[in-house]
């Protein structure tokens, strides 16, 4: 048994599938299988049992991913406090879900501290978001959280060893085309939406919510659009009659084609980061955070307002 074998039992455990798996760790399904194989094969155990759709882990599987999970942090927390490259403490990265406030917080942060040269932003998926800090890769992710999915994160930050901090509460916002329909209106229920086609980010794990971009039940949606980037769906958000959900943080150069109204009574977000619960935040870290809470303050009168 050996690091690395721990390192493909949690990423297997994390991802659900060894195709997700192997491809995040960058290495064959087949060397991820036969490493596997070695490993049940020394244990005396199995510890996945493999299915048409994935990967689950068994009983026994559970208590030695537990295990394994804490190793693996233990482990990379060790090697980063001593064995960091210059280039590597010069590095700053952070993770997120697709947000438009990206591009402008962070200008606004490289202008105010040039020092920092080296910035990493990763924008993908809750599921990998949360691997990126839990990993070590990188130091903060950004959320969000409400009550629909509050539970099942904070299940979930418990297992990786992660914590979070709020930045900002915000109101559900509706993103639609200049030329949509609703595009006149001050605010929406979500009468308004019923039936429209809607646009969405997507995600590993559609049946857990608590991954999901979306802030509203799009079950009776007309269509469903799933994409991975931003600029398709303001695309096609900007040539039909469809919506997205956001948080309605942004500046007027990032609106473009698109029309941002409120919906009335969803009031329960909230911007968060996480962070490991084993590390302290960097210099550069701390910075980012100031510079994320007085952009994110910048909104909060107009917020009120629409309350």
């Amino acid at each position: 048994m050996n690091i690395q074998q721990l390192r493909y039992v949690v990423a297997i455990a994390n991802s659900g599938t060894f195709r997700e798996a192997a491809a995040k760790l960058y290495v064959s399904q087949p060397s991820l299988s036969v490493a596997i194989r070695d490993l049940e094969s020394e244990m005396g155990f199995q510890i996945f049992t493999r299915t048409t759709t994935g990967a689950v882990l068994t009983s026994q599987g559970m208590s030695f991913y537990e295990k394994a999970l804490e190793v693996v942090k233990s482990f990379d927390s060790f090697e980063k406090a001593f064995s960091q490259s210059d280039a590597d403490q010069n590095e700053f990265s952070i993770a997120s879900q697709h947000y438009d406030f990206l591009p402008p917080l962070i200008t606004s942060f490289a202008t105010a501290h040039p020092d920092y040269k080296n910035f990493r932003v990763f924008e993908s998926t809750t599921i990998q978001i949360l691997d990126e800090v839990a990993q070590g890769d990188s130091e903060i992710g950004i959320i969000y959280m409400n009550n629909q999915n509050r539970k099942g994160l904070l299940q979930r930050f418990e297992k990786l060893g992660l914590e979070f901090v709020e930045l900002s509460s915000f109101q559900t916002h509706i993103y639609i085309g200049k030329n949509h329909p609703l595009a006149q209106k001050k605010s929406l229920v979500l009468q308004d939406l019923a039936g429209l086609p809607t646009v969405r980010f997507t995600q590993e794990k559609d049946e857990y919510l608590y991954y999901s971009e979306n802030f509203v039940d799009t079950s009776d949606s007309s269509a469903m659009f799933n994409v991975t980037d931003r600029a398709t769906l303001n695309g096609i958000l900007e040539r039909t009659d469809a919506y997205a959900t956001g948080s309605g943080f942004l500046d007027s150069r990032s609106v473009n084609g698109i029309t941002v109204i409120p919906l009335e009574n969803h009031l329960d977000n909230s911007m968060i980061y996480i962070k490991r619960r084993d590390k302290n935040l960097s210099a550069c870290a701390e910075k980012f955070v100031a510079t994320m809470k007085a952009y994110f303050e910048k909104f909060m009168p107009r917020q009120q307002e629409q309350e």
